[in-house]
């Protein structure tokens, strides 16, 4: 895991509870590569649909533009996007942290990573830290992996 979602993911480990979160103990260096999504739960068992509340300033520049307010079933893409998405739910439906990995190929460049842990917070929120960036050996494959902390 990459050091900086450690630290996050120790201090959310510690503070499951949304009233003894505070972004100050958190610290700067890490505020900006926070997340919180909103899970808008559904009648009849089709799956919550998840809306980025917060995104960190590290995301948004990695993707580009802010997300905030985008439903993140609208905004994944790629070959591993439905992993990722059924990882959240699980998070949002058994309340056990995760901790995710995909590698993207992208056609002329080197290949990207997202990793990301997730956190199931009361109520109906998942706050977790998310890292992007480009991995330096041509020849890595397209991948995707995921586990509980």
């Amino acid at each position: 895991m990459n050091p900086a979602l450690q630290k996050i993911a120790d201090y959310m480990s510690c503070h499951r509870d949304r009233s003894a979160i505070d972004p100050a103990e958190i610290g700067a260096s890490l505020l900006q590569h926070l997340f919180i999504l909103e899970v808008r739960r559904k009648p009849g068992g089709t799956p919550p649909s998840l809306f980025i509340r917060l995104s960190g300033t590290a995301l948004d520049r990695a993707f580009g533009r802010s997300v905030k307010g985008c439903c993140l079933d609208d905004f994944l893409h790629g070959p591993h996007s439905a992993d990722v998405l059924n990882g959240f739910r699980a998070c949002a439906d058994n309340h056990e942290p995760l901790w995710m990995r995909q590698v993207v190929c992208l056609a002329g460049r080197l290949p990207r990573y997202v990793e990301g842990i997730a956190y199931y917070v009361e109520p109906d929120l998942i706050y977790g830290g998310l890292m992007v960036g480009e991995i330096s050996a041509e020849n890595s494959a397209s991948s995707f992996e995921s586990r509980r902390i």
